[in-house]
């Protein structure tokens, strides 16, 4: 459950002595965007926040050498296996050319996602996910600021490629998860505008 040692808000995945995970198992394009953008924020990570992060392949990711650490997840359920081993049970699933929130589903290939969700095998760490539904999506995540000192990010951002020019008239559906991490039971809001 929800609780004191770990609430939510996308950004506080990031404690716990966090790293980065980048995702090897898709098109040469996602595996380069998933490497290039873990270095990116690392370097603003750097910058920033004066600290610094391991990062790893999700092939180097073992959970048991990583234990009760928060961990950054780049790619999607297809193309970074560390996903699906830390966070398959989700209410939010991130997938090529899907993404599912509760019983919704919405299928297109240039969505992006944000989404943090406990680390099953740990007590108090959290994963946040960072991807999208294929490249376009994965690219749109490189706008997000969320380093930047007084950004508030809820537990899940679902946002299409219209963000670009309309700002929050691109996000698709935003909430919190309730106290037992489901969307059930949490807030969740659809931008109806946008709805295929």
């Amino acid at each position: 459950l929800k609780g004191p040692q770990r609430y939510g808000w996308f950004k506080n995945a990031m404690n716990h002595n966090f790293l980065l995970v980048y995702g090897t198992n898709g098109s040469a394009e996602e595996n380069a965007w998933a490497c290039n953008k873990a270095r990116m924020d690392a370097e603003q990570w750097w910058y920033r926040g004066n600290g610094s992060v391991e990062i790893i392949a999700d092939s180097e990711f073992q959970a048991a050498k990583y234990a009760n650490r928060g961990v950054v997840l780049y790619g999607n359920a297809d193309t970074n296996s560390a996903v699906g081993a830390l966070v398959g049970n989700a209410s939010v699933n991130l997938h090529e050319g899907s993404v599912k929130v509760g019983d919704k589903e919405v299928k297109a290939d240039d969505l992006a996602l944000l989404f943090t969700y406990p680390r099953k095998d740990s007590d108090y760490a959290s994963v946040a996910v960072i991807g999208g539904t294929g490249i376009e999506g994965m690219r749109l995540t490189d706008r997000l600021g969320y380093f930047v000192s007084g950004a508030s990010f809820p537990d899940f951002l679902l946002i299409g490629p219209e963000m670009l020019q309309q700002g929050t008239g691109g996000v698709r559906a935003a909430g919190y998860f309730g106290e037992d991490w489901s969307t059930s039971g949490g807030e969740v809001v659809w931008n109806e505008n946008r709805q295929k």
